[in-house]
């Protein structure tokens, strides 16, 4: 892989994954959910910025991201030493109420007050309670806001999470709406892109079975013309291009009776396909094209059936993976890599068709009712809203860490597979 290639790889990687994470960020911030990390990649942290209690992470490896939400991620390991007997300082707001926790080694400001916490609620009663250095070593105790923010690091801070503000706790729907978010932002991205592909075109193929005879072939000797649409083939009607094609095909050379209609008149005409050997394999063809065209409504169509066939595709493709487990049948990074470098090689509408399909790809994939992904997680959805309420802490975590091991033992798997390949 060259440079251009590299490039090409995180861009478009980093695109996809930005824009399935964004769905995950922007529904969590619409149902008030606090949002403690936006990250964009894995591993070491190239650079970050904090806002509104957010912190928006870009990180080494282009390889995914990652939202962490109050209630439903590792918000702990912010707050493990948030616990009495800790040491911290504090700020207060107008209203003289705690609006900032130092629980870091890296600040010196006087202007802070130092406390030793005796007891603290971010969730429920948003209290702190402890004994301050700069009296007789009574314990206080103060009111939290609801946007007190933390500093657990130097360059890290986090808004606390009351307890309505978590994503477990709010409505079972909107719980699914936000898990549900990150794969339709890939399908937005995907017809997105195919629209821009098929105004990119000079014409597009339409999405019916209208036809353009290919000259010396026998659907034109036989007199069809250009726009003439076929109905029938023998007595199987079509009404796209995969089911003419497929219809043709079927007959293996022998004569087929072609309905088709023109300028509303209906007409039937017999074809004998013509054999064709290329590269050792034998077709029989009638010598037609897919009717183009350039009109607005025709590329939307376009678009909309691309998306359509595509969606189609990776779920056969699944469906047999189930049926036919194969890790040949599935790429890592390493074959998704490669694919990009020849996407590239081919042009930038090459490279924004492969886009397209790979965030369509990630959006299903991530659909997939494994605990680890968001299908997992909207099926636990499902049974939380039968069972009128949530299965336990345990049984959460067990499952979810069950979900993970199986997903990074595949994608070890796969990049062996693809190594070897």
């Amino acid at each position: 892989m060259n440079l251009t290639s590299i490039v090409a790889f995180i861009v478009v990687f980093g695109v996809i994954v930005t824009i399935h994470e964004f769905g995950h960020f922007f529904a969590a911030k619409k149902f008030g959910v606090v949002v403690y990390e936006f990250s964009i990649g894995m591993g070491p942290k190239i650079f970050g910025k904090n806002k509104n209690g957010t912190n928006y992470v870009l990180r080494l490896l282009p390889v995914g991201g990652y939202v962490l939400m109050a209630g439903a991620d590792q918000d702990n390991e912010y707050l493990d030493d948030l616990r009495p007997g800790k040491v911290v300082k504090i700020k207060f707001s107008d209203d003289k109420t705690v609006n900032f926790i130092d629980i870091s080694d890296d600040n010196d400001d006087v202007s802070e007050q130092v406390l030793r916490i005796t007891a603290i609620d971010l969730s429920n009663k948003l209290m702190i309670s402890g004994i301050s250095d700069q009296n007789t070593g009574d314990e206080v105790s103060y009111q939290l806001s609801t946007k007190t923010q933390i500093r657990v690091e130097k360059d890290r801070i986090i808004q606390i999470a009351p307890r309505e503000r978590q994503l477990t706790h709010i409505a079972i729907w909107k719980q699914a709406i936000v898990n549900f978010a990150g794969p339709f932002m890939n399908f937005v991205l995907a017809i997105v892109l195919f629209i821009g592909i098929a105004f990119a075109f000079a014409k597009v193929p339409v999405s019916n079975s209208q036809i353009s005879p290919i000259a010396h072939y026998p659907a034109a000797q036989q007199g069809l013309k250009k726009g003439d649409l076929i109905t029938k083939i023998n007595s199987t009607k079509v009404s796209n291009w995969n089911q003419l094609t497929s219809a043709i095909s079927q007959q293996k050379g022998q004569t087929v009776k072609v309905t088709y209609r023109r300028q509303h008149k209906t007409k039937v005409i017999r074809i004998k396909p013509k054999k064709i050997v290329e590269s050792g394999q034998t077709r029989y063809l009638i010598g037609v094209e897919q009717y183009t065209t350039s009109g607005f409504s025709n590329r939307i169509r376009y678009a909309y059936s691309t998306f359509i066939n595509g969606a189609s595709s990776i779920w056969l493709a699944l469906g047999h993976l189930i049926v036919h487990p194969s890790l040949n049948q599935l790429g890592g990074p390493i074959e998704i890599a490669k694919t990009t470098s020849t996407a590239a090689s081919d042009g930038f509408l090459s490279l924004v068709n492969l886009t397209a399909f790979l965030s369509l790809n990630i959006g299903i994939f991530n659909l997939i009712p494994i605990p680890v992904l968001d299908g997992g997680k909207l099926l636990l959805n499902l049974i939380q809203a039968i069972r009128h309420k949530p299965l336990s802490d345990k049984i959460n975590q067990s499952v979810t860490i069950a979900g993970a091991v199986f997903m990074i033992l595949l994608m070890i798997a796969v990049t062996i597979n693809d190594l070897l390949r």
